[in-house]
C-alpha cells in the first residue's frame, strides 16, 4: 500500500498537468470553433443579396399605327398685278356712201302723145319702184324726163348742121335748179366721128327748159334721141 501511495504521489503532478493542457486545448478548440462560426455567419450576412429581375411577358399586341403625315400647307398663290387692259377703240365707221341717183331714161322717138309713154319706153336705172307703181316721185320724174327728151330733140332738130342727119344716140344730161342745161354729153357713138363731133358741139349750146326740174330729181338723166330723115 505504501508503494501504491508513493506512485500516486509521484504520478499526481503529471496527471494534473496533462489534464490542464487537455482542458486548455479543449477550450481553445471551442473558442476557435466559435470564432470560425461567428466569422462564417458574419460573412454570409455581409454577402449582398441577389437581385431578382422580374420579367413580365406581355401579350402580342399590334404595333401602334404610324403617325399621320403632316398636312401640307396650301402654297400661297402667286400675286398677280392687275394689268391695265387696253381696249381696242372702235374704229369710226365710214359714212355710207350716197347711192348714185337713179337715172331715168327715155327711149324711143319723141311724139305729141298726151302721156310720156305715148311714143317711147321710159326706163330708170334705180331700184326705187316701178314707174307709176308706188315708187315715190318716179312717175313725176318720168313725165319730166319725157318733156326733157322732147325739148332736146326739138332743139337739135333746129340745128342746120345736124337736122338732116340720121342718128340715134344716148345722152346724159345735168340740169340746174332753174331748168337750164348745165351739161350734156354723148354716152355712145353714132358710128360716125364727124357726126359725133357735130352733136357734141350742138350739146354745148342748148336752150333752158321751160320749167324747173322737180325736187330730188335723180341726175344725171339719160335720154335717147333719134332723128330720122324721110323723103
Amino acid at each position: 500500500m505504501s508503494g501504491l501511495a508513493e506512485e500516486d504521489i509521484l504520478d499526481a503532478p503529471w496527471k494534473r498537468h496533462a489534464r490542464r493542457v487537455g482542458l486548455v486545448l479543449v477550450v481553445a478548440a471551442l473558442v476557435g470553433g466559435l470564432v470560425f462560426l461567428v466569422q462564417g455567419l458574419g460573412g454570409e450576412a455581409k454577402r449582398p443579396a441577389r437581385q431578382v429581375t422580374k420579367i413580365t411577358i406581355l401579350p402580342d399586341t399590334p404595333p401602334p399605327p404610324p403617325p399621320p403625315p403632316p398636312k401640307e400647307q396650301p402654297k400661297p398663290e402667286p400675286r398677280t398685278e392687275a394689268k391695265a387692259v387696253k381696249l381696242d377703240q372702235p374704229k369710226p365707221q365710214d359714212a355710207p356712201k350716197p347711192e348714185p341717183d337713179p337715172q331715168i331714161k327715155m327711149e324711143g322717138e319723141a311724139g305729141d302723145g298726151p302721156s310720156p309713154f305715148a311714143a317711147g319706153t321710159v326706163t330708170q336705172d334705180y331700184i326705187g319702184g316701178e314707174i307709176g307703181g308706188g315708187g315715190g316721185n318716179a312717175l313725176q320724174f318720168a313725165f319730166f324726163t319725157r318733156m326733157l327728151q322732147r325739148h332736146l330733140q326739138s332743139a337739135l332738130a333746129r340745128r342746120d348742121e345736124i337736122k338732116r342727119l340720121d342718128y340715134r344716140v344716148k345722152l346724159r344730161v345735168w340740169l340746174d335748179a332753174d331748168g337750164s342745161i348745165r351739161r350734156a354729153e354723148l354716152i355712145d357713138s353714132t358710128g360716125d366721128a364727124d357726126m359725133d363731133t357735130r352733136l357734141r358741139t350742138a350739146l354745148t349750146d342748148l336752150p333752158p327748159l321751160p320749167e324747173a326740174p322737180p325736187q330730188a330729181l335723180p341726175q344725171p338723166i339719160s335720154v335717147r334721141i333719134t332723128n330720122r330723115v324721110t323723103g
